[in-house]
């Protein structure tokens, strides 16, 4: 399982730049949107190379990684439009 804490520590890091970006652009609902997208992205290719890394990568996994990249958005989207 320690192998493993590189990899969740730079996703951690990718959703904490993400995070710091849609607060420190609260005043830019676009830049919040590509601020959200970017790290939407972030995350589905991290996924891609986490798997690829540990030689167990899916088509299932990779869709699974857009999933959840695209439910993040549209609840990201949904409170930055309120």
């Amino acid at each position: 399982m320690t192998r493993h804490v590189p990899h969740f520590m730079l996703l951690f890091g990718i959703l904490m730049a993400g995070f710091a970006g849609l607060i420190i652009f609260s005043y830019d609902k676009h830049f919040q949107f590509a601020v959200a997208a970017a790290t939407a992205v972030a995350y589905v290719f991290w996924g891609i190379i986490h798997h690829i890394h540990h030689k167990d990568l899916h088509i299932e996994t990779v869709l699974e990684y857009i999933a959840v990249a695209v439910l993040g958005l549209v609840i990201l989207f949904t409170l930055i439009l309120r």
